[in-house]
């Protein structure tokens, strides 16, 4: 495994976690710097936005005087790797890498398939990839429902193979390190098994981040879409509950949600969102087009349909052509739901006033995004969870039509901002600020960051976290000075200090 940057003042790895070890910083922190060990399927250089998160939060924590130690997944499969991510960590971070294992059956199921596949070729899956609510999952009966139970227990073995082959890593670095706690992040939700696994071998407090909901997800991809994927979710997420010192979700509905399903567990749950970055952003380079730009993944439920009509009605009132007005993708947003976004915008009759773009690096995604007179955030069916590409569109100076309820997390999040919520089902609105905005921008005017303000900074989110876990996880002789503990804080779970490893 290829090490991108390492350093000769390397601190001591155990042998058994050795091969892991995927980067180091070149700078080196203080030997007596508190550290975390967090596990994390998603971080850099993987672009995947999961990682995001934690990568600023270990900035945040290292200007506090902590280090972040992080087990990932394996690298050399993901595709677009963003590597000028890791010159950004922190000094002292490293990066231990984990490769996935499938399970001995789906392996099998592999080699048979094949042959099978060639012989019968005509035979093909359905190109459509949907998701299921869980009224629907509950409702479901047939032979489909026996082969989404086979899938869903083989995609649970394979995250829970990872997860436990990241404990084992987890378990020996604390050997040799005194970690204050064992931290995760998911989705994918299984790498908190990991941290209760390694909580229960070391000791060390588990801290479960939860950027969105698991057991309580309100739509599950269509292939897993199974009572029994629920039944799984379920069980893992009330091991984790039980033995968690401290839980975050990233929204007061998904914290609400998860109170009323684990009452028991009430006071070890807080709502720690997530937060703009203060990193640089290329300046706007705009022209007398109107932009309306989007950069992401369209997921399961963001449909762009409604979108697209609204944007109809606009161009044919005004007569524009696709020099005056275009709607512009970047990201994994060549398909929704297994149809070409193309082919949607063709059936909308938009194509022409339709651009897509594979995924590009974090730097060129900003200036794309800095280049838009307007940002859309397309629908999701989760009400409890806000997309994270909102945090970064407040920073922009732009529009931003964001299409949600008013009730929703996002809805709430963005109360009494400038922002355009409107309900995706709700094409007359859309086709209403899409128009009001248009005319603005032909006067001349344009808009400041909706975040212009300072509310949704992410250090006000790594100030709670870092309180949190200073007031629930550190015993009192090393508590870091100047933190403040949360008024409501309920007492923390006090370990003994274990001997720093020589």
């Amino acid at each position: 495994m290829t090490n991108p940057a390492m350093t000769d003042r390397a601190r001591s790895v155990p042998a058994s976690a050795k091969d892991a070890l995927y980067f180091e910083s070149k700078l080196r922190a203080p030997d007596d710097a508190p550290r975390l060990l967090l596990i994390s399927y998603c971080f850099p250089p993987d672009p995947a936005v999961g990682g995001l998160r934690w990568q600023q939060m270990a900035v945040y924590f290292a200007e506090h005087g902590w280090v972040v130690d992080v087990i990932a997944r394996d690298f050399s499969k993901v595709p677009g790797l963003d590597t000028a991510r890791l010159e950004r960590l922190p000094p002292g971070m490293r990066i231990f890498s984990v490769p996935d294992r499938e399970p001995l059956i789906a392996r099998i199921q592999r080699m048979v398939w094949r042959p099978i596949r060639r012989v019968v070729g005509h035979l093909k899956t359905p190109a459509k990839s949907l998701a299921l609510s869980q009224p629907e999952i509950q409702t479901q009966k047939g032979w489909r429902t026996n082969l989404r139970a086979y899938l869903a227990w083989v995609e649970v073995s394979r995250s829970r193979n990872w997860a436990e082959a990241a404990a084992r890593v987890a378990i020996d670095l604390a050997g040799v390190e005194n970690y204050i706690a064992v931290v995760t992040s998911g989705p994918p939700h299984m790498a908190h098994e990991g941290g209760r696994i390694t909580s229960k071998k070391t000791g060390l407090p588990h801290v479960v981040d939860m950027r969105d909901p698991w057991s309580l997800v309100q739509r599950v991809q269509e292939a897993i879409a199974s009572p029994m994927w629920l039944r799984l979710a379920s069980r893992y997420e009330g091991r984790v509950m039980a033995n968690a010192t401290l839980v975050t979700l990233n929204t007061e509905p998904s914290c609400d949600a998860m109170k009323a399903a684990y009452p028991q567990y009430a006071q070890k749950f807080n709502v720690v969102r997530n937060g703009s970055d203060n990193e640089p952003l290329p300046p706007a380079k705009q022209d007398k087009r109107f932009r309306l730009r989007f950069a992401g993944s369209i997921y399961l439920d963001r449909d762009p349909r409604s979108c697209f009509k609204a944007a109809k009605r606009l161009i044919t009132e005004l007569n524009l052509t696709p020099q005056q007005f275009l709607i512009e993708f970047v990201g994994q947003v060549y398909r929704y739901a297994g149809t070409p976004t193309l082919l949607i915008a063709e059936e909308e009759g938009i194509r022409e006033y339709v651009r897509v773009s594979g995924q590009v690096p974090r730097k060129e995604s900003l200036e794309f995004l800095a280049g838009g007179t307007m940002l859309l955030s397309l629908p999701q069916d989760s009400d409890f969870a806000v997309p994270a590409k909102i945090f970064e569109y407040v920073r922009f100076e732009a529009w931003m039509l964001v299409l949600a309820t008013v009730e929703s997390a996002t809805g709430r999040l963005l109360k009494d901002t400038e922002a355009d919520v409107v309900d995706h089902s709700d094409v007359d609105g859309i086709a209403r600020v899409l128009r009001q905005r248009y005319d603005q921008f032909v006067r001349g005017e344009r808009p400041l960051p909706i975040g212009r303000d300072g509310r949704f900074a992410r250090t006000l989110q790594a100030k709670k976290i870092l309180d949190l876990i200073n007031a629930k996880c550190v015993v009192p002789e090393r508590r870091l000075a100047g933190v403040s503990a949360p008024e409501s804080s309920t007492p923390m779970t006090v370990r003994a200090k274990r001997p720093t490893p020589s």
